[in-house]
């Protein structure tokens, strides 16, 4: 398994690479907590890319970008759409990379992801987390969501059906 730092992907300057013999997948630390590539090596994105916002960042609008990111929910404007056009930190243990979004400031919630990428095997672990900083008791869930590439088809287990 290799992780490089400050790869250069999409326009953006410092984005995080965790690859291994056959998969690989970059995360921005420019903008987010936001995965916005994964597949296999020198192979198609699975992950839709909007060009037109490829490399921005800062600005208090919301972007879409692509990808895979976090949010909370239920959905709810304004909070659902806070926008992730600042840096993030990060911090990487051996086959691990930690991406760490500075505290929101008009919900007082903190987004981590966490993604661990197997050594040998096609096999990727995310871990979301949302933390709240308030000084009170709120209500929510993490959702993450992943824009997908066009023409694409995703196979997705599903517990049998029972009434």
């Amino acid at each position: 398994m290799v992780f490089t730092k400050n790869y250069r992907y999409g326009g953006w300057e410092n984005c995080v690479k965790l690859e291994n013999n056959e998969i690989e997948l970059v995360a921005t630390t420019d903008i987010g907590p936001r995965i916005i590539r994964f597949g296999f090596k020198g192979g198609q994105n699975l992950f839709k890319e909007f060009s037109d916002q490829a490399g921005t960042t800062g600005g208090d609008e919301w972007k879409l970008y692509g990808g895979h990111r976090l949010w909370h929910a239920p959905e709810e404007v304004p909070r659902t759409y806070f926008p992730d056009n600042d840096p993030v930190g990060f911090k990487y243990s051996r086959d691990t990379v930690k991406l760490i979004q500075d505290t929101e400031t008009t919900t007082g919630i903190q987004k981590e992801i966490e993604i661990t990428l197997d050594q040998k095997e096609n096999n990727v672990k995310v871990l979301h987390r949302l933390i709240n900083k308030n000084l009170w008791e709120i209500e929510l869930t993490p959702w993450a969501l992943s824009v997908m590439a066009n023409s694409g088809r995703a196979i997705i287990p599903q517990e049998p059906y029972q009434v």
